[in-house]
């Protein structure tokens, strides 16, 4: 059994790195929930009650759509006055590797700073493809406070 751990990183205006190489942009809570639930992992099927429970846990999804489905997907979930987390980080396994991920990361982390808040982001020790990702946009690695 291996030792997992959660990763915490930070992004700033001076280390961001943006990479926006898909359109990108946010979904509506209405109009767009049909989209949403098709992306959601089958092992806890998005329903009408989780997706409310996310919009007032304050998270706001953004996402890349092509040919009518959502190609990867992240949230910025507003937790604190002072810090927004990039978070839910989760693209289609046949469409990995083109840089989706990272257009929406890059994507949620302009509106993190745009707005003067903290950019933090975490993700398991063994997810080495967000790790990736975070890291080529321009978060750093910093302890748990």
């Amino acid at each position: 059994m291996t030792d997992q751990h959660t990763i915490h990183y930070e992004c700033t205006s001076s280390t961001f790195r943006p990479t926006i190489t898909y359109p990108v942009r946010w979904l509506d809570w209405d109009r767009d929930y049909v989209l949403a639930q098709a992306m959601w992992p089958e092992t806890m099927p998005l329903t009408p009650w989780i997706w409310q429970e996310a919009r007032q846990a304050r998270y706001q999804y953004c996402a890349v759509i092509e040919h009518d489905q959502i190609q990867s997907i992240a949230a910025v979930w507003r937790y604190s006055e002072t810090a927004w987390e990039v978070a839910a980080v989760s693209t289609r396994p046949e469409v990995r590797q083109r840089g989706y991920a990272k257009a929406v990361v890059s994507f949620a982390t302009t509106h993190i700073l745009a707005v003067g808040k903290r950019a933090t982001c975490s993700t398991a020790s063994d997810n080495l493809s967000m790790q990736r990702t975070a890291e080529s946009v321009g978060f750093y690695q910093v302890n748990e406070q």
